[in-house]
C-alpha cells in the first residue's frame, strides 16, 4: 500500500512538470500540494499511535529511539499535543473561554437565586475535552442574564442564547446567512437565504432540538469569536459535538472566512445526553476576514 501511494505522489508530480500553461501548472500545483499535505497528516497520526501503543507495552522513548533509530527529542515530540491548525477554530493563543449564561431560579424558600443549567456545565466540559486535544486549557466564565461580556479577546465560545443576553440579536444581524427570531409560538432558527423558519423538534414532542453554530466578528474587528447555542440547551451542546466530530473539515471549509450553520440533534431527556449531531442547514461562508491569525 505505501509503495502504491508513493507510486502515486510521484505521478502527479510528473503530471505537474509535465503542464505546459503556467497557470494551469499553478492551479494544480495547489491540489497536488493538499494530496500530499494530507497523506503526511495521516502518516503522522499512525506514526503517533505506534509510538502510544509501543508506550502502553511498557517500553520507554529510550528504548523505542534504539530500536527504531529515532532521536528521543523527537519521540519526545511525537507524544506532545499537536498544535494542528484547525485548534484556531477554538483559539490561536493557548487557552479556551467558555462563557455559560447565568439564571435566576425560583426556589422553595427564600428569594430567587442564579444558576446555571446543567446543559450548560456539560457544554463547558465538551469544549474542555475538544480543546484538551489541542493542548489548550480552558477557563469558564458566568454571564447574568441582561450583562455584556467582552468580546474582544482570542479564545471565546459563547454559549448564551438571545432570550438571555438581548444585545447578541444585534450581533448576530451582522451574519447574513442564520439567526435567531422569536414569533409569538415560539423562538426559532431563521435561514436568512431561504426565508425558513426552523423550529425545536422538542416543540412537537420529539427528542430533538437545534443550534446555532458560527462565528461573529469581534467589535474591535480583530478577528472572531465562536458562537454555539441551541433553541434549547440540549441544542447547544449538539452544535458542541457536531463541532467536535468536525472541526478540520469546518477549518479547511471556512479559513480565513466567517461562517455559520444549523445543526440538529437528539438527546436523552433524561441524562440530557446528545448525539446525531447534524448539519439541518449548509455551512455558509461569509465575508473575508480582514486578519488571519
Amino acid at each position: 500500500m505505501v509503495a502504491k501511494e508513493r507510486e502515486a505522489s510521484v505521478k502527479e508530480v510528473e503530471r505537474l512538470r509535465s503542464i505546459e500553461d503556467p497557470m494551469e501548472q499553478l492551479q494544480y500545483s495547489g491540489e497536488v500540494l493538499a494530496t500530499l499535505q494530507a497523506i503526511t497528516v495521516e502518516v503522522g497520526e499512525i506514526r503517533r499511535g505506534a509510538v502510544d501503543a509501543l508506550r502502553g507495552q511498557g517500553m520507554t522513548l529510550a528504548q523505542i529511539s534504539a530500536e527504531a533509530g529515532i532521536s528521543i527529542a523527537r519521540l519526545s515530540q511525537l507524544g506532545a499535543p499537536r498544535r494542528r491548525p484547525e485548534r484556531l477554530l477554538l483559539s490561536s493563543g493557548d487557552t479556551v473561554h467558555v462563557v455559560l449564561p447565568v439564571e435566576q431560579a425560583p426556589y422553595p424558600e427564600g428569594p430567587q437565586r442564579p444558576v446555571v443549567h446543567e446543559s450548560d456545565i456539560a457544554f463547558r466540559k465538551d469544549i474542555e475535552s475538544l480543546a484538551r486535544e489541542y493542548g489548550l486549557a480552558t477557563e469558564t466564565e458566568h454571564l447574568p442574564a441582561g450583562e455584556y461580556v467582552d468580546l474582544n479577546r482570542d479564545g471565546l465560545v459563547v454559549t448564551c442564547g438571545p432570550r438571555q443576553s438581548p444585545w447578541l440579536t444585534q450581533i448576530l444581524a451582522s451574519d447574513s446567512s442564520y439567526g435567531f427570531e422569536r414569533d409569538d409560538e415560539s423562538w426559532y432558527l431563521l435561514d436568512k437565504t431561504s426565508g425558513d423558519k426552523l423550529r425545536s423538534p422538542h416543540h412537537t414532542g420529539e427528542k430533538g432540538d437545534l443550534a446555532y453554530l458560527g462565528t461573529l466578528p469581534r467589535p474591535d474587528g480583530n478577528g472572531t469569536w465562536l458562537y454555539c447555542a441551541g433553541i434549547h440547551a440540549p441544542g447547544s451542546r449538539g452544535g458542541a459535538l457536531y463541532l467536535a466530530e468536525h472541526i478540520a473539515e469546518l477549518y479547511r471549509e471556512t479559513r480565513g472566512h466567517l461562517w455559520s450553520c444549523l445543526v440538529r440533534c437528539d438527546y436523552d431527556p433524561d441524562s440530557q445526553e446528545v448525539s446525531n449531531a447534524e448539519l439541518i442547514a449548509p455551512v455558509r461562508r461569509r465575508e473575508r476576514l480582514r486578519q488571519q491569525r
